[in-house]
């Protein structure tokens, strides 16, 4: 009896063990400010315990057995920390400081596709830029030129000697193929286009993705040659940065940027400044970089109510003044029978940006986005000693509203989305104008579905559909809507761990404008509305297929060799002619234009040191019915590459080289081969970094090689750009993290 009372007592004390419930206050604040930290997600592991963060940043947990317990505490934006206890603790409340990420995750994840995958599982072909924004920043402060052409087959295109206007060209194509994007938003190029990469500062910026090749599929029209999607910087971490910088060629930029965290709430403001005075590299008396007075106002607010949903609002302005030509008008003298060009450009910009994104469940996801963007912008080009003067100008009306679906299992991922994009431009009347003004107007309704199937380790494979609806009309008239199908078919080929392959193709459009790179050097003068009525979208069929090979032979010595085959075909491309009353039409050529070739990239990394080699080989052409036709402005040989020493929180130097081989123009004649080569220095001392860059070493300029003043009464508006205009530069400034 006495042996069963024993027993009795030891299964009471060790039930009492096992089935005790314990509560406990926790407390989670940020470790820096002591903040409080709202919505903070508070679990007791492999248990059912667990809550988010009142606006104290308490939560109070109840049901958590005795023993042995896994307590784990994340935030957006924070390190996740797991805290081991043994219950009964013996304290009511326990208290978590929760760090805030300093850097990015190594796992780089790319969202062009939507799909937000790690780069290395992605079956599309994605390029990322992140380490070289720092290094663009320093170089050029004010836009993003220097910074996009770090990949290959990438080429920045300058359409005027005068106000400097630029195109971005992927794999041979002319600028209008490329579509631009921030945080997957259309940059709504049209009237902006040529102005959009001068108008964007990179301090902002966490990371620039290149989709090359037909994209449409993905992003709808002008996606034919490839996409260029910037992604800018979220409230994940508390940032102060102040950028200083003054060159030799004229340029004075002011930077600001703030990032902050406060639990829920979060926001981002970048503000810029620069001052470019007119330079004249060749001392002709033209201006070969403009003067420009540009403002740039960029904030974004940020909301976290919960750990499954986020919300964002964003707006930009900017404002901006370009003028070139004659330095006497410049600086506002009177202009006489030897002094008479200059080319006064003014253009403003508005723009807004929502987004909504919520998960449902473990597995789905919803995305809502929407932008407005208004641009104005107005040309006043003074043309010969007459007086005559080109005044074109106008305001372009843009909205994009996209609504996706996400749902995700193991082997299975689908996107299925719609969206409503507009563009209205309404021509100003400047005075000038007689008979039918240049207004046209494009809407487009799209519906998309992308799916993703891991078929097996060694195999992913990427589908995607899309059908477009687009409607396009101007004073001419209109082509009343037509349906775009555009498929598209990517894998990813995994041979070992090292070595894997990526291969697709699919199909694009682009509808009309009269916006493209041929019209800007004519101010838009002469240049006639589109019937589209009687015109066709261009269409493209478009095949990549690569070869990568990575290998970390040491913790401190890692080889990437990639090798790219490209090939691009477009059907109905538009060519400017000029009709027997001298005007200027866009019209639909009756061959293809035809763009191929292969790029290769090495990459090496060995302790200290960075090696970067870049090759592409590019044949692009017009097929006619007597022999194919180059492309004008576009070098078949071009090598890029860099050389970086790196000391984390000491130094940074680093040297580029770029090499272009010769380049047709317009006129058959065949240009010079260009060698260009540059170094940076950076050095941090605690808060500060000191910075100094030298670039185009060798002094490479175009007006070495012939004068820019060769156009219609000898001014340099219609000559084509194939050189730096600036020549030799260096440039120097701090940065200070408050």
């Amino acid at each position: 009896m006495k042996r069963i009372i024993l027993l009795s007592i030891h299964w009471l004390f060790l039930s009492m063990f096992v089935f005790a419930q314990n509560s406990l206050q926790v407390i989670v604040k940020d470790a820096n400010s002591q903040e409080p930290l709202i919505g903070a997600s508070v679990l007791v592991l492999n248990t059912a315990v667990g809550q988010s963060t009142n606006q104290e940043g308490k939560v109070q947990l109840t049901g958590i057995a005795n023993g042995l317990q896994l307590l784990q505490v994340s935030s957006i934006g924070y390190q996740t920390q797991t805290d081991t206890l043994y219950f009964p603790i013996g304290v009511a409340v326990w208290e978590v400081l929760l760090v805030a990420m300093d850097q990015e995750l190594d796992e780089i994840i790319v969202e062009s596709t939507r799909a937000n995958r790690s780069i290395d599982d992605s079956p599309t072909r994605i390029e990322v830029l992140t380490e070289e924004i720092d290094e663009a920043a320093t170089m050029e402060p004010s836009r993003i030129s220097h910074l996009i052409t770090h990949s290959t087959g990438v080429q920045v295109q300058t359409t005027s000697a005068t106000s400097n206007a630029s195109v971005v060209r992927i794999q041979g194509l002319n600028g209008r193929y490329t579509k631009l994007l921030k945080d997957g938003f259309p940059m709504y190029g049209g009237l902006s286009g040529s102005l959009d990469i001068l108008q964007i500062p990179p301090l902002d910026l966490r990371q620039i993705e290149f989709v090359k090749g037909s994209s449409s599929t993905l992003h709808g029209g002008s996606a034919i040659g490839g996409i260029l999607n910037l992604l800018t910087k979220t409230p994940r971490k508390e940032e102060t940065l102040l950028h200083l910088n003054r060159s030799n060629i004229g340029s004075n930029d002011l930077n600001f940027f703030v990032s902050r965290r406060f639990g829920k709430f979060g926001f981002t403001n970048l503000a810029s400044y620069q001052l470019h005075e007119p330079y004249d590299a060749d001392e002709d008396g033209y201006s070969d970089l403009p003067e420009v007075s540009k403002f740039n106002f960029n904030p974004k607010f940020f909301y976290y109510p919960s750990q499954k949903t986020s919300l964002y609002l964003g707006g930009t302005v900017t404002r901006e003044f370009r003028n070139g030509g004659d330095m006497r008008l410049i600086a506002k003298q009177e202009p006489n029978l030897q002094n008479f060009y200059k080319d006064a450009q003014s253009s403003n910009r508005y723009t807004t940006q929502f987004q909504f994104d919520t998960k449902i469940g473990d597995n789905q996801k919803i995305i809502f986005k929407n932008s407005f963007n208004f641009f104005d912008r107005t040309l006043d080009i003074r043309q010969n000693i007459q007086g005559d003067r080109i005044l074109f100008g106008g305001s372009q009306i843009s909205s994009f509203s996209e609504l996706t679906y996400n749902y995700f299992q193991n082997k299975h991922e689908f996107i299925i989305g719609l969206n409503y994009i507009t563009e209205d431009f309404q021509e100003k009347n400047l005075g000038n104008l007689a008979g039918i003004r240049r207004n046209q107007s494009q809407k487009t309704a799209g519906v998309f579905v992308n799916h993703i199937w891991n078929i097996a380790r060694f195999f992913q494979l990427e589908s995607g559909l899309r059908t477009d609806w687009n409607q396009n009309s101007s004073d001419l008239g209109s082509d009343g809507g037509n349906f775009f199908v555009l498929p598209r078919l990517n894998g990813l080929i995994r041979f070992t761990e090292k070595l894997t392959s990526r291969i697709g193709g699919g199909l694009g459009y682009r509808p009309l404008t009269i916006f493209n790179e041929e019209a800007e050097p004519f101010g838009f003068q002469f240049i006639r509305p589109i019937d589209y009525a009687n015109a066709k979208a261009e269409e493209s069929f478009g095949l990549n297929a690569d070869i990568n090979y990575r290998s970390q032979f040491t913790e401190r010595c890692l080889l990437t060799v990639n090798h790219m085959f490209f090939y691009n075909q477009i059907s109905n491309p538009i060519l400017l002619r000029q009709t027997p009353a001298n005007e200027l039409r866009f019209v639909n050529g009756a061959n293809s234009l035809i763009s191929q070739g292969f790029e290769t990239q090495i990459k090496l990394t060995v302790g200290l040191f960075t090696w970067f080699f870049g090759y592409t080989f590019t044949d692009a052409y017009l097929q006619t019915p007597i022999a194919n036709e180059m492309l004008i402005l576009m070098p078949r040989h071009s090598i890029k590459g860099d050389l970086l020493f790196v000391i984390d929180g000491k130094w940074r130097i680093g040297w580029d080289y770029e090499f272009k081989s010769s380049q047709r123009l317009s006129t058959g004649q065949m240009t010079n081969n260009l060698f260009m080569t540059g170094v940076v220095v950076e050095r941090t001392l605690g808060k500060f970094v000191l910075f100094f860059n030298a670039e185009n070493i060798t002094d490479v300029r175009q007006t070495r090689f012939g004068s820019l003043r060769t156009g219609a009464e000898n001014t340099p508006q219609f000559t084509e750009i194939y050189a730096p205009l600036d020549g030799r530069f260096f440039n120097f400034g701090f940065k200070v993290s408050l």
